[in-house]
């Protein structure tokens, strides 16, 4: 089944060169096997704008949609800002290759860079003296309501990915960790669970160094959640 999956996913190779080719230079297109999500990239074009390659690691809003199975009722997600580690901004997109029997295997996905558009959009808008920004688009009526302000961070390698994750929820505390109540660490288990951070293999051990807590600690909090 596995090599199955692959050679479908294999099908959508020439679709992503074809739309990359259309949009032109600015825009990265990837293909995502799911299976594993530490080296998901199987097919990348214009791979140079968020400098990643075949074999590198999911996102967090990949990990996020594999953990919500949001997949079951759309079929894309489209028009969502997301960053990247040279500090970019893109407008992405997302669309979910599920086989013939409806199982999401992989995704593919669209990431246009429009750092310097928005950088010309501001200067429009200081010209037009206040006047409404061009490049803010409407609320895109394909999106369902809870993925209006989806974001994205993109990155190559599973480790930067898990550290982005983390210290993205982590880094909201007002206290230390070590200071946090059994029950407040809790808080923060389910929600970097369903972010998805522990469909890494990492997950754990980072979770727990980051909570100041024992690896079985994190463990036994995935129970109590279940």
């Amino acid at each position: 089944m596995v090599n199955e999956d692959r050679q479908y996913l294999e099908k959508f190779f020439p679709i992503a060169s074809f739309i990359a080719a259309i949009i032109g230079p600015k825009c990265e297109v990837v293909v995502h096997d799911i299976s594993d999500p530490e080296r998901s990239i199987i097919f990348i074009e214009n791979g140079y704008i968020s400098g990643r390659q075949v074999g590198d690691a999911s996102t967090d809003l990949v990990l996020k949609i594999l953990k919500s199975e949001a997949y079951h009722e759309e079929h894309f997600i489209a028009n969502y800002k997301a960053s990247g580690k040279f500090g970019q901004s893109f407008r992405s997109s997302t669309y979910f290759i599920k086989n013939d029997k409806n199982k999401l295997v992989g995704l593919l996905c669209l990431n246009i860079d429009v750092t310097h558009m928005e950088v010309a959009a501001e200067w429009v808008q200081h010209i037009l003296q206040g006047g409404p920004n061009p490049y803010i688009a409407p609320p895109v009526a394909e999106l369902p309501q809870e993925e209006k302000q989806t974001t994205e961070y993109l990155q190559g390698n599973a480790d930067d990915l898990l550290q982005h994750m983390v210290s993205s929820v982590i880094g909201r505390l007002t206290i230390p960790p070590d200071r946090l109540s059994s029950q407040e660490k809790i808080e923060i288990v389910r929600e970097l669970n369903e972010l998805g951070v522990f469909l890494l293999k990492g997950g754990v051990s980072q979770v727990a160094a980051s909570l100041s807590i024992s690896e079985p600690t994190v463990y036994r909090y995935l129970q109590k959640l279940k």
